[in-house]
């Protein structure tokens, strides 16, 4: 059986969503305040699930979390309308906000009943997309960034380490907090450091 765990730095957050997803019927396992306590949980949950999250904790991002969560979790994650474009990780999913209630239910009760699973594919992480809903759900799909602009992000990468001398996670968190900073999407921002005008 898939669970909801829902994270919010504001434990008052977490606990009203809790309660009103609860009260509608949703397998809720628990509340987390940080990364690190997601983490935990999903660990120590069987079947997979959700975990419902804004963008940022104090201790790593909803990408972050992803790429540590077992395979059979998704994300949705309620981001500011600035912030819409700026997720391209597999099996993460937004809602801008703000959110009213019959959106939540629609868009956790989507990814709750589509197992998400991954699939071998040289060109992605694998894991299947939801189809944008025709009823209007509000949930927004998050498409795979093209091996094009990969090439660009990793490129610029590459750029930052060798002038700064940091590792690929420092110039990858780099990128995506001035990408998150300027409103400029990630690849946009990495043509710009590798093709100045």
């Amino acid at each position: 059986m898939r669970h909801l765990i829902i994270a919010f730095s504001d434990q008052e957050v977490a606990r009203k969503i809790k309660t009103f997803l609860s009260s509608q019927g949703f397998p809720v396992a628990g509340t987390a305040g940080s990364g690190a306590q997601v983490l935990q949980q999903a660990s120590m949950l069987e079947g997979g699930g959700v975990v419902i999250c804004p963008y940022r904790f104090l201790d790593m991002t909803a990408q972050e979390i992803m790429r540590l969560l077992p395979d059979e979790y998704d994300m949705l994650v309620l981001v500011a309308p600035r912030q819409q474009g700026m997720i391209g990780e597999p099996g993460i999913y937004t809602l801008t906000q703000p959110v009213n209630g019959p959106t939540l239910l629609e868009s956790a009760r989507q990814l709750l009943d589509t197992r998400q699973m991954r699939t071998p594919s040289p060109a992605s992480s694998g894991r299947p997309r939801l189809k944008p809903d025709a009823g209007g759900s509000g949930i927004h799909q998050v498409h795979e960034r093209s091996m094009e602009d990969q090439k660009i992000i990793e490129q610029a990468k590459y750029l930052l380490m060798n002038r700064r001398q940091w590792t690929e996670n420092e110039a990858h968190r780099y990128l995506q907090k001035r990408s998150m900073e300027t409103g400029i999407r990630l690849v946009d921002l990495a043509k710009q450091l590798i093709m100045p005008d």
